[in-house]
């Protein structure tokens, strides 16, 4: 776990076949007064998370690398529907970050040995903090599950992955400014299907980006 706070994660997986998601809410609490699964147009919580299931399957191989930027999952016993979630998705490895709603991820991270956990055989789920830097496919990526405006490397071609705003940033008028730099929300409201870094890419190739921090 130490090495996730100062090394990078590198992963050289096809472009195509490494898939960012984030605040999934996977069973959203039905007695809220407006639950997420309402807000997002199902008609209860399990046709939201079936759809949340299928939609990441769509995407995704028994080979494909994952990172999951938080708020995962909600609700009473969390634990064990999180570990039921791991086994119905596909994966070679997955990356999970707590958010801030981090049932599910606290009690099997707290149970564990380490920081992964292998939910059946061929899949590991490695337990990360709220930031990571990481290599992907030769890209540099800053992940978050908060929005950041300057992060590391930014002026080298860093981008920026997040969750946690629920695509609520890019209707205001940071979000306006924020996003002409390499950054995007792969929250379920911006992304409904989980983003490959390929489609990433490609999202910023004809961006010329602004720069907020000093090294630009």
């Amino acid at each position: 776990m130490k090495n996730l706070f100062y090394k990078q994660i590198i992963e050289h997986e096809k472009e195509h076949n490494v898939l960012f998601w984030g605040c999934m809410h996977y069973g959203h609490d039905p007695n809220w007064t407006n639950p997420l699964w309402k807000i997002r147009g199902f008609k209860n919580v399990k046709e939201h998370d079936l759809t949340i299931v299928n939609n990441w399957n769509i995407k995704s191989m028994n080979n494909t690398v994952g990172f999951l930027l938080g708020d995962n999952i909600f609700g009473h016993n969390a634990h064990d529907r999180l570990i039921d979630f791991f086994r119905s998705i596909s994966f070679k490895r997955i990356y999970i970050m707590p958010g801030n709603h981090n049932s599910g991820w606290k009690q099997i991270f707290e149970k564990i040995e380490g920081n992964i956990y292998y939910p059946e055989d061929g899949k590991e789920v490695i337990f990360t903090p709220n930031y990571i830097e990481a290599i992907i496919c030769g890209q540099e990526v800053v992940m978050s599950h908060y929005p950041l405006a300057s992060w590391n490397r930014q002026s080298k071609g860093s981008i920026m992955i997040h969750s946690h705003t629920h695509a609520n940033l890019y209707k205001n008028e940071l979000g306006k400014l924020l996003y002409k730099a390499k950054i995007i929300d792969v929250g379920v409201e911006n992304c409904p299907f989980p983003i490959s870094i390929a489609e990433i890419k490609r999202k910023f190739e004809k961006l010329d980006p602004i720069v907020f921090d000093h090294h630009s």
